[in-house]
């Protein structure tokens, strides 16, 4: 079906087996001194194995004294560094797919911390208003060595046997920071015009080609337009006009590819899209530049689907699909696609939880997690399956992610499955999470499932309340409750009982009509302002209520930017740091947490998006029955979806199995 897909191409002299590629995201899987170990070899090995064309890792390091992007990051800075990336190399090569390594500086986006405490570089003393960080501007001795440094660095990869190399000249950092005018206020040859902004990534170029010669690989990842219009910035920025402009004349230094790309820190939405961000949403853009060069284009736009893909490559769009986090939800999507078995997908939701861990988990040398697949960056770690040779039974209660993920982990291990959820449909708070606007995908979780538990026989008995008899009458050797959490409601509140308040799942689910109608919403978490939205689109006024100063408080950054960009067109209300004292029959009262003066807040109806507690409520029944009992996701720890599955997965891995060291990623006080 996906002929185009599956074509063979070639970038420069290096011939790719198809038109998939895997772009650069950081892991935090290398080993402390830079090179790459076990667990970055396993985890890229996945990828290869899956039908992966082109693999291009991570950042890569070529300074090490203000050059540091991670705690644990790949690097070419010293001859040392050339066996492990030549092992690298050739674990790729084992499956027919090769391999760019792409050579980074984080500039002023890089963390002080991690560079002994000084200031950032960059072009000029200009700081991010994302990372904050001390910033200077580099030398003129420090530039001329730092073009050494990359050509240095590309040789090492040339001699590791790394297929090419790609510039890191996207997403605010150091190379970009001196072509863009909004982070260059040089005066002297590397600053003003743009011949003068250019002239760093063209004396790199220039030196790679004289170290590794003219037929070695190299491309540049290029930011082509960097949106800043759309945080009020007005003064001069790189616009696509002038993305065109740099990108041509890397062309005519002699680059062989480009891998275009958009935005930097500053305007993170569009460079590391949340779910509201629609596949292929990059198509103008990326096309106006493959309009304009002869080699080929690397393009990346959130692409998921197949389809989307084949129509990138059918419309000439691009050369190449470039694809990232799709790589981290399914390691196997290429194969899975070529081989017809497009319903056992694993898509990425772009829920945005790999790049929360990485910036949380990346000062502990941890490795990010993937929410709909707990395997990423853990293949070492967790190994294969063990078997089930004994004919165990296992019954699982609840049909929300880490219900689905324990039941089909079960399954692949022989282990006869059955889940019961009190729901119609599988998915749990799945269900409700795909309701708010723009997170239709979300239902992705559900139908990967419902086919893999029909491959595997999982028995799947839906709109059944499981009570603690009937399980026992079913003799399982174990049962895995993953029944969730229950809505909080506070008893002690004066009038919560009464018939003009409402549930979030009462809203969402249009069990109660509110439209039209001004709402009080207790809670600016980001649940409550997802339920915001959805009723301020059916047009009604909605005040927040939180006893927190800000909203979105328990939620990763990104993501609540992205909502609070379409609340602030909404007929919306702000009453942030008040408690919620009392609700009426015409509205709430409140008190400010700070003086404690009170204020009734009027309104026709009052939702309630206080959070959830862990249901238990069958652990106790079961247990007195003598039938094991594992917990696993919201029924530990109400949380999102990440700890459900990773949970799902290690408890229904362990179980039947002797004790292994067990090592668990930290929770966050999201999780």
């Amino acid at each position: 079906m996906y002929e185009k897909l599956f074509e063979k191409g070639r970038i420069g002299n290096v011939e790719l087996k198809n038109r998939l590629v895997m772009t650069p995201m950081g892991t935090n899987l290398a080993e402390l001194d830079g090179t790459v170990g076990p667990a970055m070899l396993a985890y890229f090995e996945a990828r290869a194995k899956g039908g992966c064309g082109l693999i291009m890792p991570e950042i890569c390091k070529v300074n090490e004294k203000t050059g540091v992007g991670m705690f644990r990051q790949i690097a070419a800075t010293s001859d040392r560094h050339i066996p492990s990336l030549a092992r690298l190399a050739s674990t790729v090569h084992k499956y027919g797919s090769k391999i760019f390594i792409q050579l980074h500086h984080p500039g002023r986006e890089g963390v002080s911390s991690l560079i002994g405490g000084q200031p950032c570089v960059s072009a000029s003393d200009r700081m991010c208003n994302v990372s904050k960080q001390e910033t200077r501007p580099m030398t003129l001795d420090e530039i001329h060595e730092l073009v050494e440094q990359f050509g240095d660095a590309a040789l090492r990869c040339k001699k590791a046997g790394i297929d090419g190399v790609e510039l890191h000249c996207a997403h605010g950092y150091l190379l970009q920071q001196f072509l863009s005018p909004y982070t260059n206020k040089r005066t002297d040859e590397y600053g003003g015009s743009f011949e003068n902004r250019m002239r760093l990534v063209l004396e790199i170029i220039a030196d790679i080609r004289k170290k590794c010669g003219k037929d070695y690989v190299l491309g540049c990842r290029v930011s082509v337009d960097e949106f800043l219009n759309t945080i009020g910035v007005t003064e001069d920025y790189i616009h696509i006009q002038d993305g065109i402009r740099i990108v041509k004349t890397m062309e005519a230094a002699g680059i062989d590819f480009v891998d275009v790309s958009c935005a930097l820190y500053e305007t993170g939405l569009m460079a590391i899209e949340p779910i509201s961000f629609p596949q292929g949403w990059r198509k103008d853009f990326i096309k106006a530049v493959r309009d304009n060069v002869q080699i080929p284009v690397i393009g990346v736009s959130a692409i998921r689907e197949p389809a989307v893909a084949e129509a990138f490559l059918e419309g000439g769009v691009v050369d190449f699909v470039g694809m990232g986090r799709t790589w981290l939800a399914d390691p196997e999507w290429g194969i899975k696609v070529q081989q017809g078995r497009e319903s056992e997908l694993k898509k990425c939701i772009n829920c945005l939880r790999c790049f929360e861990t990485l910036m949380s988990l990346n000062a502990q040398g941890l490795p990010l997690e993937c929410a709909v697949n707990p395997l990423t960056c853990n293949e070492k770690r967790y190994g294969d399956l063990e078997p089930d040779t004994q004919g165990h039974k296992v019954v699982v209660v609840g049909g929300g992610p880490g219900g689905m993920m324990a039941a089909e982990t079960l399954a692949k291990r022989g282990i006869k499955t059955t889940l019961i959820d009190r729901q119609e449909s599988l998915g749990g708070t799945v269900n409700l999470a795909k309701l708010p606007p723009l997170k239709e995908r979300m239902e992705w979780i559900a139908d990967y499932y419902r086919d893999s538990f029909a491959k595997l026989g999982v028995e799947v008995v839906l709109g059944k309340e499981a009570t603690a008899e009937e399980v026992a009458a079913m003799e399982p050797d174990a049962v895995i409750l993953a029944t969730g959490s229950k809505s909080i409601i506070p008893s002690s509140i004066p009038g919560v009982n009464g018939a003009n308040v409402y549930t979030i799942e009462e809203v969402l689910t249009g069990k109660k009509d509110l439209s039209g109608k001004s709402v009080a919403m207790i809670g600016a978490g980001l649940t409550g302002l997802e339920a915001g939205e959805f009723l301020g689109d059916k047009g009604c006024h909605v005040t927040f209520v939180d006893m927190l100063k800000a909203a979105g408080t328990n939620a990763y950054k990104n993501n609540v930017l992205d909502i609070m960009t379409r609340l602030r067109k909404m007929d919306i209300a702000w009453v942030l740091g008040h408690a919620l004292k009392e609700i009426t029959p015409d509205g709430v009262i409140v008190e400010n947490v700070d003086t404690k003066e009170e204020k009734k807040i009027e309104a026709e109806a009052v939702v309630l998006s206080l959070g959830y507690r862990p249901d238990q409520s069958l652990k106790a029944a079961l247990e007195e029955k003598g039938i094991p009992v594992r917990l696993v996701g919201s029924a530990i720890r109400d949380g999102v979806i990440a700890p459900a599955t990773r949970t799902g997965y290690e408890t229904a891995a362990a179980l039947f199995t002797a004790p292994k060291p067990s090592f668990v990623l930290p929770e966050d006080e999201h999780s």
